[in-house]
């Protein structure tokens, strides 16, 4: 599997799940990954749209709950209004329906205070002044007749405006109210009169009631001047002076967020009411449609617990499928992967045949130079008829002794051509692994048997450092072989003639044999360096090599479980690592795929 690293699929798997976990487990890993990483994004996006979608509800209910105050303060505002007019318009019909004299008559006064209230209600007494401010004539629950106004700001306004609108205030019968009047001038005495009537703060907490407030909210009437007209829930009571800064004059209904010293939100308006000092004005600090938002927010809730539970069904189904697409891949891979070793193999046997068949000659030619002696001897030591019995029983038994000597020397050459075929069949045919016991500078010599005739025709020096003390390694001596035969194919390649190729061997730890085959060709650049063990990448020249000897090494030695690395320097160099455990990964129960 770990051969596989070039490939597409091979880099996600290694990405996705450590080089350390092998087998049926690195597919789990891989298969929990992307679940992970899946449900993880699709969490996010979800929780961004939650959030989002929770933004723009609040944002929208706020906008609704402004527009629903800046309504309810323009109907109130109007409310107000009207109700000033109407009394307005009241006292002025009457002030042009009677005379100062008429009016001087308590009789009279209190018949149309009494048409008043009942046709305009609201009033709590009505009074007639003079131009000196003195309270000639009063229906009412009060004892004000003769009572001095001159001083009041009302009294003033009215002087000047002819209409007046007062603001609350206690005046002489120590409750909170406020006045409306209207004068009327006497032409033939360029004097005036005055009708007021004045109303409870009560009637303005009634008009403003209208306005749907909550536990939290809070309206009221006030001044330019910040006196409060009417009670306030967090700014104080009536007559009291509020720190509220009012704004200047504005037309229409103004409605703003605004902050509490706490830094809690809520939203201010306010608007002024025409004809009057007053100000109207409204705090809203309870939450927008809460109940709509736990509503909406339930709802985003569920559906985001439903998404989630969808998404996680979905992903690990196509977690199942994609993992077992992979390992189908991984499968066909391995097999082709199999398919290149061989072909390696037969195109590495391809290269060595000359020097095979002339290994094979010479002892071929011993054997026929032997055959021929012995036919020749064996003629000659035919004993002519009558011949001395001592004589002919000596020439037999040097005979035999030169047969017997023959024999060996045949024997030998024949032994050491059956080594010869063995070795080379052994290493062509197509074997599944197989473990057993090496030396593995043993196996190396056994290696360089097949190049030595190249290495002596280039004149390369071939240096050997061997370890003598090292311990045998469980592995697959084919394998390894193919492996050593690659990389100093290679190395023979990269060094000119006269070249210097090292062999070392030592044990790096006490679980672990290092094979060192160096050169002092050309070496790597670095930037190659990281690609030499991709499938069909070669520094060679063109037409010089496949670029599958380096790709099968490196998935012989992973799958074996060891590793290989390079170490390169332009124009010194390159040196292979390889590190071969004293136990394969099969027996320690490791097994790559």
């Amino acid at each position: 599997m770990d051969s596989m690293k070039g490939t597409g699929a091979g880099r996600l798997l290694t990405f996705l799940t450590p080089s350390s976990i092998t087998g049926p487990s690195r597919y789990l890993r891989l298969k929990i990954t992307i679940v992970i990483l899946l449900v993880t994004i699709s969490i996010v996006f979800l929780l961004i749209v939650f959030f989002v979608s929770h933004f723009w509800l609040q944002r929208f209910l706020n906008e609704e709950t402004q527009n629903q105050t800046r309504w309810q303060m323009e109907t109130t505002k109007n409310s107000i209004e009207f109700f000033i007019n109407l009394k307005v318009s009241a006292l002025r019909f009457l002030a042009s329906g009677y005379q100062f004299d008429q009016l001087m008559d308590q009789t009279t006064l209190y018949y149309l205070f009494s048409n008043f209230k009942k046709d305009f209600g609201d009033a709590v007494d009505l009074g007639v002044i003079d131009s000196m401010g003195i309270m000639r004539s009063y229906a009412g629950p009060y004892k004000l007749k003769d009572k001095n106004y001159s001083d009041q700001n009302w009294f003033k306004q009215v002087e000047v405006q002819d209409v007046c609108v007062s603001e609350v205030f206690m005046g002489y019968r120590g409750s909170p109210h406020f006045a409306i009047a209207v004068k009327t001038s006497i032409p033939e005495t360029n004097g005036f009169w005055i009708l007021r009537a004045t109303v409870e703060i009560n009637t303005l907490q009634w008009l403003i009631s209208t306005i749907n407030l909550k536990a939290n909210d809070d309206a009221f009437i006030i001044t330019q001047k910040g006196v409060l007209q009417t009670p306030s829930r967090f700014h104080g009571d009536a007559l009291q002076i509020s720190d509220i800064k009012i704004p200047y004059l504005q037309h229409g209904v103004k409605v703003s967020e605004q902050e509490l010293p706490d830094g809690t939100p809520f939203i201010y308006a306010y608007t002024y009411i025409k004809d009057s000092p007053w100000i109207l004005a409204a705090a809203i600090r309870s939450k927008a449609e809460t109940s709509t938002a736990k509503s909406f927010l339930n709802q985003l809730i569920t559906i985001f617990i439903v998404s989630i539970l969808v998404i996680i069904i979905l992903t690990v189904k196509m977690a199942h499928s994609m993992v077992n697409w992979i390992r189908e891949a991984d499968e066909k891979r391995q097999e082709a992967l199999s398919e290149i070793e061989h072909s390696g193999k037969l195109a590495s046997i391809g290269r060595l045949a000359a020097g095979v068949a002339h290994e094979i000659n010479n002892p071929l030619s011993i054997i026929g130079q032997r055959a021929g002696l012995i036919k020749d001897i064996l003629e000659m030591s035919d004993s002519p008829a009558g011949s001395d019995d001592v004589k002919s029983h000596d020439v037999a038994a040097t005979n035999r002794d030169k047969f017997i000597g023959l024999t060996n020397g045949i024997l030998d050459a024949v032994n050491r051509c059956r080594t010869i075929t063995h070795r080379l069949l052994g290493f062509a045919r197509r074997m599944d692994t197989a473990y057993e016991l090496i030396d593995i500078n043993e196996t190396i010599l056994e290696v360089l048997s097949f190049l030595d005739k190249e290495i002596l025709f280039r004149n390369i020096k071939l240096v050997r450092n061997l370890s003598p003390d090292l311990p045998q390694i469980k592995t697959d001596k084919g394998q390894v072989q193919q492996v050593f035969l690659n990389i100093i194919n290679n190395a023979v390649d990269a060094v000119a003639r006269e070249g210097v190729i090292e062999l070392s061997s030592s044990l790096k730890d006490s679980q672990t044999v290092a094979v060192y085959i160096g050169d002092n060709g050309k070496g790597i650049p670095k930037s190659r360096i990281k690609h030499i063990f991709e499938p069909f990448y070669t520094t060679k020249e063109k037409d010089k090599g496949t670029g599958l000897g380096l790709f099968i090494s490196y998935g012989i030695i992973k799958k074996l479980g060891g590793a290989i690395h390079v170490d390169s320097e332009l124009e010194k160099g390159t040196t292979f690592i390889i590190e071969l455990p004293l136990y394969s990964n099969e027996e320690t129960g490791h097994g790559s795929d």
